[in-house]
């Protein structure tokens, strides 16, 4: 089977043999795509080389019918841009989150578009944080692991604002039994519904969104960790030293 010019991006990529790639593409009709990409680290005949850039899309054209595709052309449809710091570490996190937990070849258009914008806002050089939140919950609302932020999951009784509540994945939110703000995943009612009805105006809405998307995503990791977390948090450190 034969894919000609589909929209994508490149979430990552490692070199395979002395010339080639293997790379994993963000689709737009087809999911994420494995494929080795032959030839690709080495200059044609006239010397050129084909790069595949990150946050920049392509039009992939591939064949294969097992899991392991081959990438025959990877064509850029704008000029690429080169993101900078928190931009890039921002990037950095944005590919390898996506790159571990969707499965291949699964479609989600919307998502898709929603990644494709937020790509779109970093390479203007401007990172938005609500943006990065909102991209983190369509993630998990479509591979199935949405959050239910508007109630309490055993009574069904909807969030008092002046309460504590705990988020277990695949249960949802539960009424703390210490009601205390300092003990850890303890989040405030009012800043769960502020989430839930897409307002983070208030900088302790966006904390709390922050905290409990990590803790979230990193179940559903498994214990994977992410090698884009730790490249930022060295960049702190020597920023700081």
């Amino acid at each position: 089977m034969r894919i000609e010019a589909e929209p994508g991006f490149l979430l990552h990529s490692t070199p395979y043999r002395e010339t080639s790639l293997l790379v994993d593409l963000y689709t737009k009709n087809h999911g994420r795509i494995r494929c080795v990409a032959k030839g690709f680290r080495k200059p044609n005949k006239k010397g050129i080389s084909r790069p595949i850039f990150p946050y920049t899309e392509h039009q992939f054209s591939w064949q294969g019918r097992g899991e392991l595709k081959t990438l025959i052309q990877a064509d850029v449809r704008q000029a690429p841009v080169l993101l900078q710091g928190v931009c890039l570490f921002t990037g950095l996190y944005i590919n390898e989150l996506f790159y571990r937990l969707l499965h291949e070849q699964d479609i989600h258009e919307y998502l898709y578009q929603q990644y494709q914008n937020f790509i779109a806002v970093l390479c203007t050089g401007q990172p938005d944080e609500v943006q990065l939140r909102q991209l983190e919950m369509t993630l998990l609302e479509e591979l199935g692991y949405g959050l239910v932020l508007d109630s309490e999951a055993r009574s069904g009784a909807a969030l008092q604002e002046d309460s504590y509540y705990q988020y277990v994945p695949e249960k949802g939110l539960l009424l703390a039994i210490n009601q205390r703000d300092q003990v850890q995943g303890n989040y405030p009612g009012r800043d769960l519904t502020n989430i839930s009805r897409g307002e983070f105006s208030q900088a302790s809405t966006l904390r709390t969104a922050k905290q409990l998307l990590r803790s979230v995503i990193d179940f559903y990791l498994g214990g994977r960790l992410l090698h884009s977390r730790e490249l930022y948090r060295q960049h702190l450190l020597s920023q700081a030293s």
